[in-house]
């Protein structure tokens, strides 16, 4: 039976594509149904996709279903299958794709996605922690997000620590966090690294650096009035830089921008 759904998923595939078979999105839909018909996750789905209002029913030219897509997706996420998991954490989180918004259910739906190195799925672990006043586990999945390089978990994590809901992350720790973030373009990232070098908190102060992560994010900000923190930053800062500082800092600005632009 394995091979038989496993091979009618596969023509589904083929149908799909147009690979080896003339495109049929109709014969491709009933491959898939076949397949899933037999629980086979990644045929399921295929299914969940196709019944989807914001997924794939209109390409198919079917009417969208909720009901019937979300069925699917919990068939194929109860079977272990990571995509299907996370859609179904995100319907239950948020109360789409017809699901009723419930927090618990989402929070177990997630769970099963850390197995799989899922830094959104952590994160979100994180934040319902916090908002069921589960403080220091809500700490432990934002961390643990944010050290696996995810940079919305820590701008949420730094976040909640100048509301004063979580605990500080030690300084050092802190900027190494942010230089990865920053590294990757997170704007966020870069702003927090621009003051740390600015102030020394973590780090040893280094002024040029500060004032060329800043003046990067500052263009984002252009036209803003009041000025953006980045802005007024930059601004601070040149006025305490030696002419020959202010160069270094321009060319360490140039070259962080060139790296930035070939990251997209």
């Amino acid at each position: 039976m394995s091979d038989d759904r496993e091979h009618l998923f596969k023509l589904g595939e083929r149908y799909f594509s147009g690979d080896g078979k003339p495109k049929d999105l109709k014969s491709a839909l009933d491959y898939f149904r076949r397949s899933a018909e037999l629980e086979y996750a990644p045929a399921q789905f295929q299914l969940g996709m196709a019944y989807d209002p914001t997924a794939l029913a209109r390409m198919y030219g079917i009417p969208g279903d909720e009901a019937v897509s979300f069925q699917w997706y919990v068939k194929a996420a109860q079977q272990g299958y990571p995509n299907a998991i996370g859609v179904v954490a995100l319907a239950y989180y948020f109360g789409i794709k017809g699901a009723p918004q419930d927090k618990e259910q989402a929070a177990e739906w997630y769970a099963k996605r850390v197995p799989f190195g899922d830094t959104y799925a952590m994160m979100q672990l994180g934040l319902i922690a916090i908002e069921r006043k589960q403080i220091a586990k809500g700490a432990e999945w934002l961390g643990a997000s944010a050290e696996l390089g995810d940079p919305l978990a820590l701008s949420l994590y730094r976040s909640y620590v100048k509301e004063g809901v979580l605990p500080a992350l030690d300084p050092q720790k802190e900027v190494a966090l942010l230089e990865s973030a920053a590294d990757k373009g997170d704007v966020d990232a870069m702003l927090g690294l621009g003051f740390k070098y600015e102030t020394g908190d973590g780090v040893r102060a280094d002024l040029p650096k500060a004032y060329a992560l800043l003046a990067l994010v500052s263009i984002t900000e252009e036209g803003q009035d009041p000025p953006g923190e980045a802005t007024e930053g930059a601004a601070r800062i040149k006025n305490k830089l030696s002419a020959d500082e202010l160069n270094a800092a321009e060319e360490l600005r140039k070259a962080m921008h060139t790296k930035l632009s070939q990251l997209g």
